[in-house]
């Protein structure tokens, strides 16, 4: 039996598993954009990282009076506990077109997952990820996870832009990707030499976090979409006969690819 199945081709088979999942993946998005858009809470996300932005831009508040002052429970798009050098992600989004929020993430992890070349047998898995209900709805809101994914699956690409994902505390670890390479520490230093500008605000922050009920269980439900380069890579068939332990070490110990 074993014999019969590595002599016969599955590819067929886990290609037409993973079509079905994409299939149910069109049909629960557009479920769920009906009830989103019912709230009329298509984009809200971005729009409240907007409006974050602006508010910085014309009073140079970014942390309110009442998220300093003492303990307060987050509430969702009325709280803002970004670090401060999110910033240089949120104010570009004052000028430019709304759609390239949604266009650039999602093209960064379509290119990793076309370079990356997964085993077919991997598809089905990826497939998966996508179906998640949350992965969807974190698309539809235009919440950050899609952009912190999208920085992770260009730090396994290049190693250096994961340092990016550390505008997401909660996802950090994501940061680590390609943290052996050199031009991995070159991006650190550049990123704190970009948010001293903003010094004043991360003297706030601590304080601000230390205040909030902010846990890290928030953002590790969404942790198959984070999964999602991570998968790529390590089911690549760029892998050939180099062992598994040795090519998941690679996500760490950078060389250029």
């Amino acid at each position: 039996m074993r014999r019969l199945l590595r002599d016969w081709d599955l590819r067929p088979i886990w290609v037409g598993i993973a079509v079905m999942l994409l299939v149910a993946l069109a049909v629960e998005t557009v479920v769920l954009y009906r009830i989103i858009d019912e709230q009329e809470s298509i984009g809200s996300d971005l729009h409240f990282f907007q409006s974050v932005a602006r508010r910085w831009l014309d009073t140079g508040v970014y942390y309110t009076d009442s998220q300093l002052a003492g303990p307060y429970v987050v509430a969702t798009n009325v709280d803002n506990i970004y670090p401060p050098h999110a910033l240089y992600l949120f104010v570009p989004f004052l000028f430019v077109p709304d759609i390239l929020w949604w266009v650039i993430p999602i093209a960064l992890l379509g290119y990793l997952v076309w370079w990356c070349r997964p085993a077919t047998w991997a598809l089905p898995i990826l497939a998966l990820l996508l179906l998640y209900p949350k992965t969807p709805a974190v698309l539809l809101y235009g919440n950050s996870d899609i952009w912190a994914t999208a920085f992770a699956a260009a730090g396994v690409r290049w190693g250096w832009p994961a340092v990016l994902v550390s505008f997401k505390p909660s996802v950090g670890f994501l940061a680590l990707v390609g943290i052996g390479n050199r031009a991995w520490w070159i991006g650190a230093v550049v990123l704190a030499l970009a948010s001293l500008p903003l010094i004043a605000l991360w003297l706030d922050y601590p304080r601000l976090i230390l205040n909030s009920d902010a846990n890290i269980g928030r953002a590790l439900s969404d942790l198959p979409l984070f999964a999602l380069p991570i998968v790529a890579w390590l089911t690549s068939t760029r892998r050939g006969d180099i062992p598994m332990r040795t090519w998941a070490m690679k996500l760490i110990r950078r060389e250029d690819r």
